[in-house]
């Protein structure tokens, strides 16, 4: 009891850390990434994520570490620490922009006054970093090739604008927060020429095609706020939402580091069932070689350019089920906004309830003319299911 108070009362003394420290770093790491390898980008982040959390929770310890938890250093400065922690594991990406980390941290540094603690902060959060480095050590981002398959009905091929397809390398990550990828496999997706697979295919010729008589303007408005935007935008979502709720810095870490964990793990899921099921796309299905000759459309586009991977099961709706998940476990009964900003488009939507924006983001695929409704069902419940593994075993709060 006496060390308890002891660190809350060190914390006091010390001082919170800045409320945008967290949010300074989140919103650099895409642009320091900007030239990095994009396959290393997205772990790189949940990685930075992971680092600030731990340092600040190694000075007023609230939840379970990540990883090895680092003994608590209550006399730390928390902007050194994260300073230092985001920095440390930045900086270890092959094309880091090292120029604006220096310049991010220095502007951190600038509010850690005291400078034993600023000495402590560093020290903490390089040592968080490279234990978490450490820990990832074994992961392999170098490219792989997909195995070839034969074409035939049912089998997904590239579009014409593409020469090879993406992401593939991601399904050899070990994932970061749910134990067993391959008890996520939902099966194979609906026979060609089943009852569903027509209902699909009739749904996204109708309401997913560039020119449409059936897709309503707000249909149209949706899938294309969608399919653009920067990675910064997800961030100010979060940072919105968590200032709505009063957060702490540790807090909006944790926030930011289970949405990020759930999207790379459940995307090491579904890029490994792409690659494991080759389903077709609607562009396949309706003006492909082996497309049904009582269905073929020559003539036919979707909306947006088909993505260069499979079909099934849709990403952007594993991503729906993520989002509402996760948003519904942050804003617990509270009536916070949740409203997102596409910054390419410069265009704002707010929602209701975190399953209006979530499945607003699924259905977007079929409007887009690039998934089929089965796709998009398949994902959403994935993506609800990952989220809710990393929210019932990782970053736990303490007894």
């Amino acid at each position: 009891m006496l060390k308890a108070c002891a660190l809350l009362l060190s914390a006091l003394l010390l001082g919170p850390a800045r409320a945008d420290v967290v949010s300074d770093w989140a919103e650099a790491t895409p642009k320091v990434l900007l030239k990095s390898p994009r396959g290393q980008v997205q772990p790189a982040t949940l990685l930075t994520d992971l680092a600030m959390f731990n340092a600040l929770n190694a000075i007023t310890p609230r939840y379970q570490a990540y990883g090895p938890a680092p003994a608590p250093v209550p006399d730390a400065s928390p902007d050194a620490a994260v300073a230092s922690a985001a920095r440390v594991v930045l900086g270890s990406v092959p094309g880091a922009d090292q120029a604006l980390l220096d310049k991010t941290y220095e502007a951190s540094l600038k509010a850690a006054t005291d400078a034993s603690a600023r000495a402590r902060g560093v020290a903490l959060g390089r040592r968080v970093a490279l234990a978490l480095l450490a820990l990832r050590a074994d992961d392999s981002y170098a490219r792989v090739e997909p195995p070839k398959v034969d074409a035939a009905p049912g089998i997904h091929v590239l579009t014409p604008e593409y020469k090879q397809e993406s992401g593939v390398g991601l399904a050899r990550l070990k994932p970061f927060g749910i134990k067993d990828v391959a008890a996520y496999d939902p099966g194979p997706p609906p026979a060609v020429g089943s009852a569903i697979a027509l209902r699909d295919l009739a749904e996204v010729k109708a309401v997913g095609g560039r020119v449409s008589t059936q897709r309503t303007g707000e249909q149209s408005v949706i899938a294309l706020f969608w399919n653009s935007g920067e990675g910064e935008d997800a961030v100010a979502m979060l940072k919105a939402l968590a200032e709505h709720l009063k957060a702490t810095p540790l807090e909006f870490a944790r926030m930011l580091a289970l949405m990020d964990m759930a999207d790379l793990d459940s995307r090491i899921v579904y890029v490994g069932l792409k690659t494991k099921y080759r389903h077709w796309r609607p562009y396949n299905a309706l003006r492909g070689a082996f497309a049904d000759a009582k269905l073929l459309d020559a003539a036919w586009e979707p909306l947006i350019h088909t993505p260069p991977n499979s079909d099934y099961p849709s990403g952007g709706a594993v991503g729906g089920g993520n989002l509402q998940t996760l948003l519904a476990a942050f804003r617990g009964n509270s009536q916070a906004p949740l409203v997102w900003v596409n910054s390419t488009l410069a265009m704002t939507r707010s929602w209701a309830t975190p399953e209006a924006m979530g499945q607003e983001l699924a259905n977007s695929r079929v409007w887009s003319g690039v998934h089929f409704r089965n796709s998009i069902d398949v994902g959403y419940r994935l993506g609800q299911k990952v989220a809710e593994e990393v929210l019932a075993t990782q970053l736990r709060p303490l007894p």
